[in-house]
This record gives C-alpha cells, structure tokens and sequence, in this order.
C-alpha cells in the first residue's frame, strides 16, 4: 500500500474549555455547533457516550463543526475538533477502541473527519491512522458480486448505512495518496459498489431503497427470494444519499464515470421529492408508509435530505430548479418542526431516531466471521420495529446533517434573523 506523505506542520490542541452561548449566533450552524459543545464539553464524548468514543456519530458531527470553522473561525471550535483527535489517536497513529478485524464499516467514517483534519492541521499521527484504515477498506469482506459486508457480523448483507461509512473515506483518501492510475480502479470500484447496491435494495412500487439486502437470504428479516428487508428506513436513504454527495466531491473532475453516480443522485432526488410530506416539507420515520398509525416525522433522515439537495444544486450537479426548492422546503419545515429554543440560549434539534439496525442473526456464514455473535430478532425490519426505537434531542446523525444544510442555506443568505422574519430566503 502506498503511504500517505507526512504534512509539513503539526498543531497540538489545547484543553478545550466549556465556551456559553452567551449570545445568539447569527447563523444556525454557528449556534446548533456551540449549543453542543455546551451541552458537552468534551468532544470525545459526544453522542451520549459513557466512555471516549471512536464512531461514526463523532466523525459526522465534528466534521459539520470543521466545516463552521472553516466558514466562521473560532478557536473554541477549532480546539474542540482537535481535542477529539488529540484524544482518540495515540501520536504513533493507534486508534482507542478500534478493532480492525471486526471489519466494522460504521469504525471506518470517522478516518473523513481524520482526513479533512490532516488537510487542514497535517499530523504524522493522522496519516498512520488513516493507512489503518486503508488497510481494513482493502481486506473487507464483500458478497460475491464485490460490495462490501457492512460488518463481519453481518456476513453477505449489504446495507445503505454502510455504503456512506466506508466508500467515501476510501475515494477521499485515495484521491490524495495515489497518482491517478493507482487510483482509478478504486473509483471504479466505488461506482461499481454503490450502482450494485442501488439496484439491489430498489424497491419498484416506491421508487426508494430498502434498508438492506441479504445476499445469502438466510436472515430472520430478509425476503426468502429478494433477500430484502421489508421497508425503507428513512435515514438509511439518506447515508445512500450523502454517500453519493460525498463520492461527488471526491472524484475528480475529469473522471469518466461521474455522470452514473449524478444519475443515481437524481435518481433517489427524484423518488425522495415524492416522498415529501407537503404539509411540512419534511420525511417520516418509516418513508414508505407515511399514512400508517404510528409514524412520526424524523429529523435526521430530513436533514440529509435537505443538505444533499442544496449541495447538489450548489455544486450544478443537478439543474433543475426544483431539487433546490425541495431542498428550501425540507430546510424551512425542519426549522419549523425540530429546533428548539432552549432556555440556557442553546438550541435543539428533536425527533431524532436514536438507532435503527437488523439483526444480528445467526447463520454459518455469521458464525464462521464472528463465533461470539449474540442473536437479535427483535430488530426484524417491520414496520413496528421501526417505531419501538427511541426518540431523543440532539442526536449526531442528525446534527451533522443539520449543520451541514445550514451553511448551504446560508451560502444563500439566509440566516437566523431572516428566518423569524419572513422564511424567505435572502439574497442569490
């Protein structure tokens, strides 16, 4: 494997120190991004963590908190990134808490925050964190038609959550430490894995995605002749989405085979738009059954959605002015159905589904990758499952997204002020 070239400059954080919303932020990145760093100081320990964490959810949101950094400046912002990777990787580039043999696709996200941090503040320490990582990516297993397992657990499954976890960490960093014939075959693959897995977990009736797909068709959840789970879970159509995004802004330019990822994105744009309560502008829970007793309006899935559809709009990637309207409309209902105001002057975003999975279950493939597995069919994929999850504030899957839609939205001109005052937005 070819190695990372070290940076030229090394940053050490300082101890970061809880910082008030003493005053209202003008924008809603900038406030959603110190209400959390108020509510916990300590950026190792976000997303109710009882130890410091490496996850996904970490990765998510601290990496939306870069990006206001980089828009806004703040120190404190910036020392509470740092203090996350000053925490979590060791200065020879061990990673607490990672175990690459689980071949956990969900342990894999967090190297894009690590990468975009070594762009930024270049260490030695990230660059042997992220070749760890490369080198997982490189001995995942997959099913028999190349797409990764999205764990060792789960042995033939592909699910949309893990599409987002692993592809565009792996498309990122190999943009940047390969030369461009090295490199190529990784793209290719990556295009390969995510137009693999579209048709696979497609759904006709809906147009949307199901959550997963078992190859092997031996789990509890999955159908005995398609192999897929029963619904489309709202979030998991919105980590395909954002993968998408994401492979977008890796790939280079001159690519051959952007125009079949921008297909696939317009694709779902087209099938998720469908979707949309007109009502709110925002998406339920369970996005295929919106009508069904139970269901209830989900702010993560929403904020992906929102976010890819100003993102792309922005970047030209689709034209069409009604993926931007969409994107507008979804941004506007979950300002008007998810944030709250705080009393201590933070703010929240509610209606966060807290976790959704399936399974694990027990099969030969699952025993022979991981023996020790423990059974869980309560997580079958039915549409009760979906709903007995809990609903909780200020969930990282969330507020990553959230983060993420506000500075599109305020690429626009629109801020905190001109939202109270009219919901128009200002300005281009």
């Amino acid at each position: 494997m070819v190695l990372l070239a070290a940076g030229c400059l090394t940053l050490a954080a300082g101890s970061t120190t809880e910082k008030a919303v003493s005053e209202r932020p003008r924008n809603y990145s900038e406030w959603l991004t110190r209400s959390e760093m108020k509510r916990e100081p300590r950026s190792y320990m976000l997303d109710y963590s009882w130890r410091p964490n490496w996850g996904y959810v970490m990765g998510i949101e601290l990496e939306s908190m870069l990006d206001t950094y980089l828009r806004y400046g703040g120190d404190d912002i910036r020392d509470y990134c740092l203090l996350y990777t000053d925490t979590m990787i060791a200065p020879d580039g061990t990673i607490k808490h990672y175990k690459l043999d689980a071949y956990n696709l969900d342990n894999v996200r967090t190297g894009h925050f690590v990468n975009r941090m070594n762009q930024n503040f270049p260490e030695q320490r990230y660059i042997k964190a992220m070749n760890t990582l490369m080198r997982q990516l490189n001995d995942q297993p997959r099913t028999n038609e190349g797409v990764y397992w999205h764990k060792a657990i789960y042995s033939y499954q592909v699910w949309l959550d893990g599409i987002f976890m692993g592809l565009p960490f792996r498309v990122l960093t190999a943009s940047q430490i390969y030369t461009p014939e090295l490199a190529k075959p990784i793209y290719d693959d990556a295009v390969d894995q995510v137009k693999s897995t579209y048709d696979r977990t497609y759904d006709p009736k809906t147009g949307l995605n199901r959550h997963a797909w078992d190859e092997s068709r031996e789990m509890f959840w999955s159908d005995n002749e398609t192999g897929l789970s029963q619904h489309c879970w709202g979030r998991a159509q919105g980590w395909y989405t954002m993968a998408l995004v994401e492979l977008l802004d890796a790939l280079p330019e001159d690519y051959e085979r952007r125009g079949e990822v921008i297909d696939l994105l317009t694709r779902c744009f087209d099938n998720i738009i469908k979707w949309q309560d007109p009502k709110t502008g925002v998406w339920y829970q369970v996005m295929d059954s919106p009508e069904r007793e139970g269901n209830y309006l989900e702010s993560t899935c929403s904020s992906m959605f929102a976010y890819s559809l100003l993102k792309a709009a922005r970047k030209g990637w689709v034209t069409d002015p009604k993926y931007r309207e969409a994107g507008i409309k979804a941004y506007e209902g979950i300002i008007d159905n998810f944030i709250r105001e705080d009393e201590d002057g933070t703010i929240s975003l509610t209606n966060c589904c807290a976790v959704a999975g399936l399974g694990p279950g027990i099969s030969e493939a699952v025993l022979k990758a991981a023996p020790n597995v423990k059974e869980n069919k309560r997580r079958d994929g039915s549409y009760a499952y979906y709903l007995s999850e809990p609903v909780r504030d200020n969930d990282g899957k969330g507020i990553g997204p959230f983060i993420w839609a506000s500075l599109e939205m305020e690429d626009l001109g629109y801020n905190v002020d001109s939202f109270k005052k009219n919901h128009k937005v200002v300005g281009k």
